[in-house]
């Protein structure tokens, strides 16, 4: 199994920010997670047309934006101009969508470690694993934690190509029967699955004995994530943190 982690996982992360309170993979939502008293918040990266990183997490850009459209199909200077806060509340109008470089500069302000998610469209693993990796070999913080995990196995494997000294995790539904082979041959040392009806303590229980850490996603309950906890998962992923915080820590 790949080695252990460099740093120690949290026990709530995140996610999106703190996008239960603001507009998703935005600053605004990262600096409220931060305010909120997460360590670490976990976001979602796509790359333009052109190449460049962008924090978002759909591929159309009609939910969060007031943009349309693939995100693909935009360069970097037309994404820059859409409104990514508007359809959140009139309080976040004028929210941009960041680049990753913008991101990388506000999380080493504020100190917090990062999940980024590898959010490549269909045909566009390795760009998008190529592009990711060049910008955190240029620009992250080396003492500061990062894990990036993605559900494609071809990002993780590209990425792996060009940064192969950063924490990698497997991104999933459901905990496959063949996790461990899939683990070893990814080099992932987390994986991430979804905190419903078919996650079982017993799958929980292995993977911790196997020394892999668990996240569980979207978990907003503060009793769901005592109990996820109690079987033995690592952390959750939370877009309400500052519901779980003050009963569980950072």
């Amino acid at each position: 199994m790949p080695s252990a982690l460099p740093f120690r996982l949290p026990r709530v992360i995140g996610h999106r920010g703190a996008s239960g309170s603001a507009p998703e993979n935005t600053l605004a939502a990262v600096r409220l997670a931060a305010e909120m008293g997460a360590r670490w918040v976990e976001v979602d990266v796509m790359v333009s047309r052109d190449g460049h990183p962008v924090i978002h997490h759909d591929d159309f850009l009609e939910r969060c934006t007031d943009g349309s459209g693939p995100l693909l199909a935009h360069d970097l200077e037309a994404l820059s101009r859409l409104d990514a806060g508007a359809w959140f509340g009139e309080r976040y109008a004028g929210e941009r969508l960041p680049t990753l470089e913008a991101l990388i500069a506000l999380l080493k302000e504020l100190g917090l470690g990062l999940n980024l998610e590898l959010k490549p469209v269909a045909g566009w693993e390795g760009p998008t694993a190529r592009a990711v990796a060049k910008v955190l070999a240029a620009c992250w913080p080396p003492r500061q934690p990062l894990l990036v995990s993605s559900f494609s196995e071809r990002a993780l494997s590209t990425f792996a190509a060009r940064l192969p000294g950063a924490p990698r995790g497997y991104l999933t539904t459901v905990v496959p029967p063949d996790w461990r082979e899939r683990l070893a041959a990814s080099g992932c040392r987390t994986l991430h699955c979804e905190a419903g009806p078919l996650l079982r303590r017993e799958s929980v229980a292995a993977l911790k004995a196997a020394g892999i850490g668990v996240l569980c996603y979207t978990v907003n309950d503060p009793d769901q994530a005592e109990t996820l906890l109690d079987w033995g998962a690592t952390g959750v992923f939370s877009d309400h943190p500052e519901r779980l915080l003050p009963l569980l820590g950072p």
